[in-house]
């Protein structure tokens, strides 16, 4: 293993059928939306602020269409309010050039994407949708009647008893939305480690809620990772974080996804017998465009890259 490893580190060989066209579109992407975020910080902070506040949001640019779909928004409010608002991410097709220097990867449970709100004594999980999953209460500031007057937000995966989770955006009234994924990272496994009841299920506290592990995506770190063993019975796939992006509501290009048996053939990482499971006889680009096809994904890449 250390052979291949060393093997490894001088540089990635990237499966030339991932490039093309859609890795060109997926780079030039990335750098608009890098402009993007650097133009955005007050309008976040008012929608995150709002979010967590159960308040209406107005953005000047959509009042027309706030308008028209005014009725339909009373009947069915919080459908609209929390939908998208979470960061998706695209299929890794372009690899970056600075991929072992400036970028994260944090493996993926199998369960549901959740978006969850600890504030005004409650907790909530919603789905991509907006739609309540489900509601409990937490020892998250702000999800549970001691903590009322302070506000969570978290993005994770519910799986059965317990939530991962992924990223931070808000913590008892912070937003840290705008800090940089490492910055935000670090932030909520200091959070969670300060407070170790939080991943003890109980009448205060109903979900197990426990930090994700991630490394850097250098060959040796990703091959450390995926020889471990993770806090969770099936992995998903990896999620691949560029270290200076900010939280963005929808799709981003700053944000990658890998089926785990997609790492040797993309990124010449090797994994384990258990993770080749899906693979059968296709390419990660065979694979790819048949997932999209067949889930109908749509995206600004022609390809349509989105991960769950």
């Amino acid at each position: 293993m250390d052979d291949l490893v060393d093997q490894l580190t001088e540089t990635f060989h990237v499966d030339p059928n991932a490039l093309g066209k859609a890795a060109e579109q997926q780079a030039k992407r990335r750098e608009e939306a890098l402009v993007r975020q650097r133009d955005s910080r007050t309008d976040r902070f008012n929608r995150l602020r709002k979010l967590a506040l159960d308040e209406e949001y107005e953005d000047d640019e959509e009042e027309v269409e706030k308008q028209q779909a005014l009725d339909l928004r009373k009947r069915r409010p919080h459908i609209f309010r929390y939908a998208d608002q979470l960061m998706l991410s695209e299929w890794l097709i372009d690899i970056p050039e600075m991929l072992s220097a400036e970028w994260t990867m944090i493996p993926a449970p199998v369960g549901k994407r959740v978006l969850v709100v600890a504030s005004r004594g409650t907790t909530t999980a919603y789905n991509k949708a907006g739609r309540m999953v489900t509601q409990f209460q937490s020892r998250l500031p702000g999800g549970s009647s001691a903590t009322s007057a302070s506000y969570t937000i978290v993005d994770a995966i519910m799986s059965d008893k317990t939530i991962y989770c992924l990223d931070l955006l808000c913590w008892n009234q912070m937003n840290v939305a705008d800090n940089p994924v490492d910055l935000r990272h670090f932030l909520l496994d200091s959070k969670l480690e300060e407070m170790p009841e939080l991943a003890v299920s109980s009448k205060k506290n109903k979900f197990s809620i426990r930090k994700l592990p991630h490394c850097k995506c250098t060959p040796e770190a990703m091959t450390e990772m995926m020889s471990s063993d993770f806090d969770f019975d099936l992995l998903d796939g990896l999620l691949f974080y560029y270290t200076e992006a900010q939280y963005e509501a929808g799709q981003s290009a700053l944000v990658g996804w890998l089926k785990p048996w997609m790492l040797p053939e993309v990124l010449n990482v090797p994994v384990s017998e258990r993770f080749l499971a899906g693979k059968e006889d296709r390419t990660t680009q065979q694979f790819i465009e048949s997932y999209n096809s067949t889930h109908g994904h749509q995206s600004k890449i022609e390809k349509g890259m989105e991960c769950e």
